[in-house]
C-alpha cells in the first residue's frame, strides 16, 4: 500500500513539473506573441493617441478625466465583444478577416485623406455640433454622451484593426495563446492610449498649478506647459492624420494580392530610401488614392441625393 501511495506522490510530482513547465511555455510564448502583435498594431496605437485628445479638448476642464474615464469604459467594452468574436471568426470562417482588415483600412484612408484635404482648405470643414457646455445649467450629461460616443466610433473602428491584426498574427497559435495575446493587448491599447491622452489633456492645468508655485523654475516650467498645449494638439492632428494614412495603406496592400508588388517597390534605391518607401510613401499613396476615390463618390451621392 505504501508503495503504491509512494508511486501516485511521484506521478502527481511528474505531473505538476511537467504542468508548470507548460505554463511557463505557455506565458513565454503568450509574451514574446505580444510584442510582435504590438509592434504590428503601433502605426494604429499612435494613430488612437493623437486622434482622441482632439475629442476632448473642449470639454469643460472638471469633466475631462471623467469624460475620458466614459470612452476608456465602452473601449474595453467593445473589445471584450470583439475578441471572442475574432477568435470564433479565426476558428469557422478566417476568410472574413481579409475583408474586415481591408474595410477598416480603407476608413482609415478616408478619414486620413478627409482630415488632409480640410488642413489643406480642399474640403470644407465640418461644423463641430458638439457643445461642451449647456447655457445656465450644470448639467453636461447630454453634451459629454455626444463627445464620448464621436470618440467612440473611431475607436471602435480602430479597435477593430487593433484586434484584426493581432488574431491574424497569431492565427496559428493554440487557443489559449492568442486568448492571452488578445487580451493583454486589448489592455495595454486601451490603458496605455487613454493614459497618454489623459496626461495630454491635463497638462495645461498642471502648467496653472505650477505656475502658482513661489519657485521660480516651476514657474517657468509651467508657463511652457500652457504655451505648449495648443501647439501639442495641432501636432497631434498632424500626426494622428499621418498615422491612419500609414496604416489604412498597409493594411490595404497586405491584405490584396494583387497589390503586394508595392512593397518591394524601391528597394534598389540608396540608403534608407526603400524603407521609407515600403513604410511611408507607398501606403501614404495607396491610402490618398483609396480616400480620394471614397471621397469622390461620397460627394457625388450627396450631390445626386441632396
Amino acid at each position: 500500500m505504501s508503495g503504491l501511495i509512494g508511486y501516485i506522490g511521484a506521478l502527481a510530482d511528474d505531473l505538476s513539473a511537467v504542468a508548470a513547465k507548460v505554463a511557463a511555455g505557455s506565458l513565454d510564448d503568450i509574451a514574446n506573441q505580444t510584442a510582435k502583435s504590438l509592434s504590428k498594431t503601433a502605426g494604429i496605437l499612435i494613430d488612437d493617441t493623437a486622434t482622441i485628445p482632439q475629442y476632448v479638448s473642449n470639454t469643460a476642464a472638471k469633466r475631462e478625466l471623467p469624460v475620458i474615464w466614459k470612452i476608456t469604459k465602452k473601449s474595453l467594452r467593445n473589445k471584450a465583444i470583439m475578441i471572442p468574436i475574432a477568435i470564433l471568426i479565426t476558428y469557422f470562417a478566417p476568410w472574413i478577416m481579409a475583408p474586415i482588415l481591408i474595410l477598416g483600412g480603407s476608413y482609415l484612408a478616408y478619414e486620413g485623406t478627409e482630415s488632409l484635404g480640410e488642413k489643406l482648405g480642399l474640403i470644407k470643414p465640418h461644423e463641430n455640433t458638439h457643445e461642451h457646455s449647456i447655457p445656465n445649467t450644470d448639467d453636461l450629461t447630454a453634451a459629454e454622451d455626444q463627445t464620448v460616443n464621436s470618440a467612440v466610433r473611431t475607436d471602435t473602428i480602430l479597435s477593430i484593426e487593433i484586434v484584426a491584426l493581432t488574431i491574424a498574427s497569431v492565427a496559428t497559435e493554440s487557443l489559449s495563446t492568442q486568448l492571452g495575446v488578445l487580451i493583454i493587448v486589448g489592455l495595454i491599447a486601451t490603458f496605455a492610449v487613454y493614459g497618454i491622452v489623459g496626461m495630454i489633456i491635463k497638462m495645461d492645468d498642471v502648467g496653472f498649478y505650477l505656475q502658482e508655485k513661489q519657485n521660480k523654475l516651476y514657474q517657468a516650467i509651467g508657463s511652457f506647459l500652457i504655451r505648449a498645449m495648443p501647439k501639442i494638439l495641432k501636432s497631434l492632428g498632424w500626426i494622428g492624420m499621418v498615422a491612419m494614412l500609414m496604416v489604412g495603406g498597409s493594411i490595404i496592400i497586405h491584405n490584396i494580392d494583387q497589390l503586394h508588388f508595392l512593397v518591394i517597390l524601391g528597394h534598389d534605391l540608396p540608403s534608407i530610401l526603400p524603407l521609407a518607401m515600403e513604410l511611408f510613401f507607398v501606403p501614404i499613396g495607396i491610402s490618398l488614392t483609396v480616400g480620394s476615390l471614397i471621397t469622390m463618390s461620397i460627394l457625388k451621392f450627396q450631390q445626386r441625393y441632396a
